[in-house]
């Protein structure tokens, strides 16, 4: 969510109970303004908040020249000092898939991790590595398979550069409704011709990124409309506490992720 619509988007922003206050609002907007000031960012936005013991961490995002490729993720849990995080690599993200203990809230913490899909002479079988690779690696999860826009908020110009759009007014009620309306916000994985046959509406400037309709199982993702049809609501089942709203024909959006950082890992067998 942009750091500077946070007022406008308090009303709309209800996940599991939890919702923006006053004070955590003022907190994010002073001290995120430093930070995309500092850093030089066109976009801050506020990622969510991930639960730990000591104490939560809150997640930003800060935006350069490309939207997709530019991305930088940060967490804090004063509000005073934001840490980087690095891109982690392909061990750590299935490493913090096999977590079961929640965060300590402490990002130099070393921690165990045991596969018991390994055999016990394995070397491998037991690694380790800091809470703050955990994060940055739960976060990248998160990401791949959970964070979301509507189609047309992000926008591929002539020369490849994605941008935020700042035309997007907003999906009209019938494609609100639609699961394919929302894309992921990340490069796209299925098959480069995959919008080109399944959409009679296609523009190659808008459906360059993967759509939420074609992720597997059918119904991993749950869609409502609320205040009679006007304001459209996404969760994830795979992630709890994962959230995107968007007020249908305006441009109001947001996604935000408040949970414990774990994955429902069952979803198949749920559904």
């Amino acid at each position: 969510m942009d750091i500077h619509k946070l007022w406008e988007y308090k009303e709309y922003v209800n996940v599991n109970g939890f919702m923006l206050s006053n004070e955590l609002i003022s907190l994010l907007q002073n001290s995120l303004t430093l930070l995309q000031v500092e850093n030089h960012f066109s976009h801050v936005q506020y990622w969510g908040q991930i639960y730990a013991v000591d104490g939560d961490y809150h997640i930003a995002v800060g935006i350069t020249r490309d939207a997709l490729a530019d991305r930088r993720y940060f967490y804090s849990t004063d509000f005073k000092f934001w840490g980087l995080l690095a891109r982690p690599k392909k061990k750590y993200k299935q490493l913090s898939l096999l977590t079961t203990f929640p965060f300590r809230g402490d990002p130099s913490l070393k921690i165990k991790v045991l596969d018991e899909a390994m055999d016990e002479q394995h070397p491998d079988r037991c690694q380790e590595m800091r809470e703050e690779k955990r994060l940055a690696a739960t976060i990248s999860n998160i990401c791949d398979e959970a964070e979301i826009c509507a189609r047309g908020q992000l926008i591929k110009q002539p020369d490849g550069t994605i941008v935020i759009n700042p035309n997007f007014y907003g999906l009209t009620g019938q494609e609100a409704k639609l699961l394919k309306s929302y894309m992921h916000i990340r490069p796209a994985q299925q098959r480069w011709n995959s919008n080109l046959l399944t959409r009679q509406d296609y523009n190659f400037s808008m459906d360059f990124l993967d759509s939420i309709d074609q992720d597997i199982p059918s119904g991993c993702w749950n869609l409502s409309l609320e205040q009679n049809g006007t304001l459209a609501y996404l969760k994830s089942l795979y992630w709890p506490g994962m959230s995107y709203f968007h007020k249908i024909k305006t441009p109001d959006a947001g996604f935000l992720y408040i949970g414990n950082g774990r994955k429902n890992l069952d979803v198949p067998f749920l559904i």
